[in-house]
C-alpha cells in the first residue's frame, strides 16, 4: 500500500492507513455509481473518501508504470487550483493499494465540503439566477486566465455558496484537468459543452464571459451551442445504451443516425424523405425521448 498524506494531517497518519478496510463501514455513502463516495469523521476532520472504481488491466499496468491514477491526480491538482487562489475541497490523503506490482484500489480523501452543486442553475432559467449567472461567468474567465482548465467542467463537479460577499465557487472532481498558457473561443466553447441542459442558460453564461473578454458574442454563443448539441445527441444516444436493455440498441441508433443523414440529403420534400422521417420520429420517441435532457432532437420530432 502506497499512501501520501498532507503534511497537515499527519497526525491522522494511522486511523487514515486503516480507511480501506472500514470503508464499507465507515460514514454516508454520498454518491455511488462506478465510484463510491462517503462521508465520515476521521478524528476531528470531516472528510469525504473516494474509492476509484478498480481500473481494468491495461489501466493498472498504466497507472502502475506510466501514468499517476487518478486519486494521485486528484490530490495533485486539487492543491494546484487552491496555489492559484480558488477554492476546492482540501487534500487530506491518497491511498494506493497493489497487487502482484499493479494498482488494485485506490482512495481520494478531502476535507468536506457543504456547497450544493450548480445542477438546478444549469438546467434552469436566467429570470431570478442574473447575479448568480454573472458571478458564475467572471469565475469561469478567472480560471481560464489563471490556465486551469477542468476537462469535466460539468453541473456536479461545481459547488456553489452564497454569503454577505456575493457567491463563490469550488471546483471537485478535479481528476481530468490540465494547465494552459491561454485559451481561445473554440477552447472555451469545447470546455462549455457538459455545462448546461438549459439553453437559454447556456448563452448567457456564455454571452457574459465573452463580453468580459471583448469578443463577438454571437460568435462564441454559436459555438457553444455547437458543442453543446453534440455532446448532448451523444450523451442521449450512451443514456439510451445504458438504461434500455437490449442488443438492438445500438441497431436502432446506427438506423436513426444513417436515416437523419440520408433525410438531410435528400430534401424534405421526397416521398421517401417523408418515410424516412416517419421512422425517425417513430424511433425517437419510442427510444431516445426521455433521455434527450438537453432538447437536442425534441423540436424536429414533437407531435
Amino acid at each position: 500500500m502506497r499512501t501520501t498524506i498532507n503534511p497537515k494531517y499527519e497526525y491522522l497518519q494511522e486511523q487514515i492507513e486503516h480507511i480501506p478496510e472500514l470503508f464499507e463501514k465507515r460514514g454516508e455513502v454520498i454518491y455511488e455509481a462506478r465510484n463510491v463516495l462517503r462521508r465520515a469523521f476521521i478524528g476531528d476532520v470531516e472528510v469525504v473518501v473516494k474509492s476509484f472504481m478498480r481500473p481494468h488491466i491495461i489501466n493498472r499496468v498504466a497507472y502502475s508504470f506510466f501514468r499517476k491514477s487518478k486519486a494521485v491526480r486528484s490530490y495533485i491538482y486539487s492543491t494546484e487550483i487552491i496555489n492559484h487562489g480558488f477554492c476546492s475541497p482540501e487534500p487530506v490523503a491518497v491511498i494506493e493499494q497493489y497487487h502482484l506490482g499493479l494498482l488494485t484500489n485506490s482512495y481520494y480523501i478531502c476535507r468536506y465540503d457543504d456547497g450544493e452543486t450548480v445542477r438546478s442553475l444549469m438546467s434552469g432559467t436566467v429570470a431570478g439566477n442574473e447575479e448568480k449567472l454573472k458571478a458564475f461567468a467572471r469565475y469561469t474567465v478567472d480560471l481560464h486566465r489563471a490556465g486551469i482548465l477542468h476537462l469535466d467542467y460539468s453541473p456536479g463537479n461545481i459547488l456553489i455558496h452564497s454569503s454577505e460577499e456575493g457567491y463563490s465557487f469550488s471546483l471537485v472532481d478535479v481528476n481530468r484537468m490540465c494547465l494552459v498558457s491561454q485559451v481561445d473561443c473554440e477552447t472555451v466553447a469545447e470546455n462549455l459543452r457538459r455545462l448546461c441542459n438549459s439553453r437559454e442558460v447556456l448563452n448567457y453564461i456564455v454571452g457574459e464571459y465573452a463580453s468580459i473578454l471583448g469578443w463577438d458574442v454571437k460568435k462564441m454563443q454559436e459555438r457553444a451551442t455547437w458543442y453543446s448539441d453534440r455532446f448532448f445527441a451523444d450523451f442521449t444516444f450512451r443514456r439510451a445504451v445504458k438504461k434500455i436493455h437490449g442488443r438492438h440498441i445500438p441497431s436502432i441508433i446506427l438506423y436513426f443516425k444513417t436515416f437523419r443523414r440520408l433525410r438531410k440529403l435528400l430534401g424534405e420534400s421526397s416521398p421517401l424523405s417523408r418515410w424516412l422521417y416517419k421512422k425517425e420520429k417513430q424511433m425517437y420517441h419510442t427510444y431516445f425521448s426521455q433521455y434527450d435532457y438537453r432538447h437536442v432532437f425534441s423540436p424536429e420530432y414533437a407531435d
